[in-house]
Formats: structure tokens, C-alpha cells, sequence
């Protein structure tokens, strides 16, 4: 989440420097890791 704040940051600062820029839209999408450890997996043999 730290790097996510400090691209954010940056990019506002970028924005502010920058006089052509008219709008500026950003999309987060956070999805949550599957469980995978959650189902043991089948022993082949």
C-alpha cells in the first residue's frame, strides 16, 4: 500500500508541475489472494 501512496504522490507533484495537463483519472482495483493453501492438494502417485 506504501508504493501505491508514494506513486500517488509523485504523480500529483507530476500534474502540479505541468500546465497542459487538463484531468487525470486513476483506477485501483485491490483484490483479496486466493486461498489456495486452503484446499489440500490431491497425492498423485
Amino acid at each position: 500500500m506504501d508504493r501505491i501512496e508514494k506513486a500517488l504522490k509523485e504523480l500529483q507533484e507530476a500534474i502540479n508541475n505541468n500546465d497542459t495537463v487538463a484531468s487525470v483519472r486513476v483506477t485501483i482495483t485491490l483484490t483479496k489472494p486466493k486461498p489456495d493453501r486452503a484446499k489440500p492438494k490431491p497425492k498423485t502417485k
